[in-house]
């Protein structure tokens, strides 16, 4: 039953969206969040005017929102969290990965239809200057719009206060839309049909925010295990144990070291497809440095290892391997970082005392790894001066 009022829903919004001229998306499936872009014709013919915009959330969540751009800095935002049975509605301007500050320069119109109904949070938005903000501008006819969004799971803020203080999004992408198709006659409430269409609050629906977050804490553990302690650690048994099997031994860890990356990869690829940020640096960089480590890294390994059992020393494979070895992994430490900024640290999936815990870790073993490999070079270097001497 809870699935087919669920399906009926959806149907239900796409049906009345293709009919009234709205640009809907749910960006964490037809269960989280649903944004409807409305365009009046007016507004996209002399290019001055409103635009209308729905948003909805089908649970009771802290906040969440819509904005007009790419990315948070520079971003027109509305925030949208409730008090009691009613809806607040904050403008906001983007100002990066801090909290977005209030505007009180946005000129909108909280609609009729506006509220907690049942399981849904609906907010029916009228806003007067959102075609111009700050520097930026918007094009009311683009075919390819950019507009960020975002949510914060938890119990309600409960204020009605405009300014007020809120935690860092859980979840955030960027969705492209077609204001074309989003243009068309408007009335006094171009939203009026869409208010409502799931009051059940005991509805089963499929998404669970859960699985997202323990895949991101699976992400972000298995990526400080491979580069923070075992990448590291496999390159410095090089230099603190002497072997005949220490090449294979150092190979080894090597490879269960990629391994344990390309699950952490696998695991930040899904979910940056899952909430449209494949395009975000942090995931960029990722893919750059385990495409590297499994493509070349191996390569130069194996073309040393054959130079050595030739020759009896080292060639330039060596070196290109060793150097490139440790810029990669400097890089992938450098981008757990960028790991935590991105969720937010103080956030429930990056504890402050994690992030602390983590950046100590880092320094106390790249501190060892100066150390150590400082000793060996100067401990080889002397014994070189005096079998010259």
């Amino acid at each position: 039953m809870a699935m087919t009022r669920l399906l009926f829903s959806c149907c239900l919004f796409w049906g009345l969206a293709l009919a009234a001229k709205f640009q809907t998306f749910t960006p964490l499936g037809p269960n989280g969040l649903i944004y409807s872009i409305h365009i009046p014709e007016a507004t996209a013919n002399t290019s001055n005017g409103p635009i209308y915009f729905q948003m909805n959330s089908t649970k009771r969540i802290e906040w969440f929102a819509l904005g007009q751009g790419d990315h948070m800095a520079g971003s027109n935002m509305f925030v949208v969290y409730t008090s009691g049975n009613n809806v607040t509605v904050s403008p906001r301007s983007g100002v990066g990965h801090s909290q977005p500050l209030y505007n009180p320069a946005a000129q909108i119109t909280v609609m009729n239809g506006s509220g907690v109904h049942g399981s849904m949070i609906t907010a029916n938005i009228k806003c007067d200057n959102c075609l111009h903000w700050g520097t930026a501008t918007m094009d009311p006819t683009s075919s390819s719009s950019s507009w960020i969004w975002g949510v914060r799971y938890g119990p309600p803020l409960n204020t009605k206060k405009l300014s007020a203080n809120i935690l860092q999004h859980d979840i955030m992408g960027v969705h492209m839309v077609d204001l074309k198709n989003a243009t068309g006659p408007t009335g006094a409430n171009p939203f009026a049909d869409l208010v409502s269409i799931n009051d059940n609050p005991n509805a089963d629906y499929p998404f669970k925010e859960s699985g997202f977050h323990a895949k991101k804490i699976a992400h972000g553990a298995l990526m400080i295990v491979a580069f923070v302690v075992m990448f590291p650690f496999s390159a410095l048994i090089l230099h603190l144990y002497s072997s005949s099997n220490i090449v294979t031994i150092h190979g080894g860890l090597q490879l269960l070291a990629l391994v344990v990356s390309i699950a952490g990869l696998g695991l930040g690829v899904s979910m940056a497809q899952q909430v449209h940020v494949l395009d975000h640096y942090h995931v960029i960089i990722g893919i750059i440095v385990i495409a590297s480590l499994t493509l070349f890294q191996p390569a130069m390994g194996l073309l040393q290892h054959r130079y050595f059992r030739k020759t009896g020393g080292k060639g330039p494979f060596a070196y290109i391997h060793r150097w490139f070895g440790r810029i990669m992994i400097i890089l992938g430490v450098i981008n757990v970082g960028l790991g935590f900024q991105f969720t937010g640290v103080g956030d429930p999936d990056a504890p402050r005392g994690a992030v602390i815990g983590v950046s100590v870790l880092i320094c106390v073993i790249a501190l060892f790894y100066v150390l150590r490999v400082g000793y060996v070079t100067k401990k080889q270097r002397r014994r070189a001066s005096a079998e010259a001497d």
